[in-house]
């Protein structure tokens, strides 16, 4: 009994060491290097958990998902009653999963996110837009997710989806012409279709109030993270080729002393899709403008990974073959992405103007002017 007992503790050990050793090899790596952030420019990572969550690996092995974990593409995570999750999507975008619920990545490439919800309750916090799809599928029913937004997605027993859009814009389906705007929820099973009108003051719960809260607190950590630990974070995980200008929107930062990954947008002037404002982006940290003006990489990377370069990097002219980086091609893109929303949409106005050699923009102020929380109305 006894022998039995021990195989089955060496067993779960195991398979925890597994499950965090993607995770453990960046912390080596930025400990070594005297980092006190790690960078990482990955979707998959587990900001979060609380009650019961579990993970059944593609290869076969299960056990419990814990803080600073990583799902892969086939890996299937379930949450108990009692529990809750809190996944790193591209860098900028959440997926928190409440109770009884089940999902599992299909894709998470830049531009064609796929996340499965098989059943239970989601909310995603994503920067989304015409060339930066996200889309989600229940068993019977398939979203795109099109613009920048807060979204709530539900599946019923029955396999039904339910996408109540809390803020951005969302397609059903293949078919551009059904398309849920803000303050609307549509349910879907198979062709049924029913899309109506919601009161985002009456429907708010327990996980739509803790949602936005860590939206907030994570928020706070990027607008508080050190200039001059931050920049050698940077500037080593930059020379270690584990991220670039080209493959994200900006950086997931990992703070070793609060324990959690908050996102570091490239761009100027961003804010949270919840309307938070990050505080700071990439060029108050005055890199060397190599950072900026170095051609997106491909091939395998020092850790062993393959970096895959840019990502559906379009031709600006026909005289200018330079790559614009992605977060670029999203704040250019009528304003999606960028700004605080003023009730009118995304503030449309760039703060880059894309040029046939690519260089940083104009020196971003160094304290910008924080706004005020989104009004009950979501805008």
């Amino acid at each position: 009994m006894k022998t039995r007992i021990t195989a089955i503790c060496i067993a779960a050990i195991v398979s925890a060491l597994g499950a965090q050793a993607s995770f453990a090899q960046d912390k080596t790596i930025a400990a070594a290097a005297g980092d006190k952030y790690v960078i990482s420019a990955r979707a998959g990572g587990v900001n979060y958990t609380e009650g019961t969550v579990g993970i059944v690996r593609k290869r076969g092995t299960s056990g419990r998902l814990f803080k600073g974990d990583t799902i892969e593409i086939g890996d299937r995570v379930s949450t108990g009653a009692d529990g809750r999750a809190e996944i790193l999507l591209n860098p900028g975008s959440y997926l928190r999963i409440g109770g009884e619920s089940a999902f599992q990545f299909g894709s998470t490439a830049l531009d064609d996110l796929l996340i499965k919800l098989d059943r239970g309750t989601s909310i995603l916090e994503v920067f989304a837009g015409n060339e930066f799809v996200v889309t989600l599928k229940s068993p019977k029913a398939t979203f795109k997710l099109i613009q920048s937004g807060v979204y709530r997605f539900d599946v019923a027993a029955d396999g039904s989806g339910t996408l109540a859009v809390w803020k951005g814009k969302a397609q059903i389906g293949d078919s551009s012409a059904s398309v849920v705007k803000a303050g609307r929820s549509a349910v879907v099973s198979g062709s049924h279709v029913a899309i109506a009108k919601f009161d985002r003051d009456e429907n708010k719960d327990a996980f739509d109030a803790w949602s936005k809260d860590r939206a907030k607190q994570l928020a706070k950590l990027t607008d508080n993270l050190q200039k001059r630990e931050v920049r050698n974070s940077l500037l080593t995980s930059f020379a270690g080729r584990r991220w670039n200008m080209y493959n994200s929107f900006g950086l997931w930062v990992f703070d070793r002393f609060n324990g959690g990954y908050c996102f570091l947008p490239f761009g100027n002037g961003w804010y949270s899709p919840y309307g938070y404002d990050f505080g700071h982006s990439i060029w108050w940290y005055d890199l060397p403008w190599t950072v900026y003006n170095t051609p997106p990489p491909s091939g395998p990377t020092p850790g062993g990974q393959t970096n895959p370069g840019p990502v559906n990097t379009p031709i600006t002219s026909a005289g200018d073959r330079s790559p614009v980086p992605p977060f670029v091609r999203m704040q250019g893109g009528q304003g999606i992405g960028r700004g605080r929303d003023t009730g009118g949409g995304f503030d449309p106005s760039p703060t880059y103007s894309p040029a046939p050699t690519y260089s940083p923009p104009p020196s971003a102020p160094s304290s910008p002017t924080k706004p005020s929380e989104l009004t009950k109305d979501g805008h």
